[in-house]
């Protein structure tokens, strides 16, 4: 699976993971388990990788860089696939700081990566960096959440 294969599947899985179970706050801790090991179910199947998906109170950020880890935000949900050629992981987390705040942070965080895109309107901002050297990419968004939190959803991928 090529490495903009495997950004796009976890772009989908992990916005499907973030809007499907993550309505869920109310839920069933049942029925969130059961669609999580489903969801991961398919996708090792279908490409022959491992998927892991983490959604709630307890979420794992160990695998995201700490330079890529918003001071104070929490974690509300993470979709992982690893393969032969490397993982991509899509993390969702939420902060009481405005977006703008946020969207400096990460800007900054990239010195030294490369700029593939920038797209700033109202509905929020998407940020796309490359590290070629360190076989590092992201792709994030940053927008205002429910409740006046700002959402960032991050897509982290490490080829090998």
């Amino acid at each position: 699976m090529s490495r903009t294969s495997m950004t796009a599947l976890c772009l989908v899985l992990g916005f499907l993971v973030v809007t499907g179970i993550g309505c869920m706050k109310c839920g069933e801790n049942v029925s969130r388990k059961v669609t999580e090991k489903a969801l991961e179910a398919a996708v090792n199947k279908t490409t022959g990788g491992k998927a892991t998906i983490d959604v709630g109170s307890d979420v794992d950020i160990s695998g995201l860089p700490a330079a890529l880890r918003y001071p104070g935000a929490k974690p509300t949900a993470r979709y992982s696939m690893t393969s032969e050629h490397g993982t991509g992981t899509v993390y969702t987390l939420e902060t009481t700081d405005p977006s703008a705040t946020v969207v400096t942070f990460y800007k900054a965080a990239f010195a030294g990566w490369k700029q593939s895109m920038i797209s700033e309107g109202e509905q929020g901002t998407t940020l796309v960096y490359g590290n070629d050297a360190t076989k590092e990419w992201t792709s994030m968004t940053v927008s205002k959440g429910d409740g006046g939190k700002t959402t960032i959803v991050l897509t982290y991928t490490k080829g090998q």
